[in-house]
């Protein structure tokens, strides 16, 4: 699995999650993380608190995920 596929996935939940908590969950370099989570943030797909520590997937993107998950599950019912 992509590493930004196990950062959405950590992130699904709509909670705030730590960065060190992502770094370790996604078993990734810290800088690797910091690199994805800019770009996420850049494109309004991530909130950051003030001090950057802490990041949640904005409304739009958890809404976006949950319908797909939704899906999914319903496909492999289907199955």
């Amino acid at each position: 699995m992509l590493t930004i596929d196990d950062i959405l996935k950590l992130l699904e939940d709509g909670k705030w999650h730590d960065m060190r908590e992502i770094v370790y969950n996604s078993k990734s370099h810290e800088l690797k993380v910091e690199i994805i989570m800019n770009f996420l943030y850049k494109f309004d797909f991530v909130e950051l608190n003030d001090k950057r520590q802490k990041v949640k997937l904005t409304p739009p993107l958890h809404k976006f995920l949950r319908k797909i998950k939704l899906i999914e599950e319903k496909e492999s019912l289907g199955s």
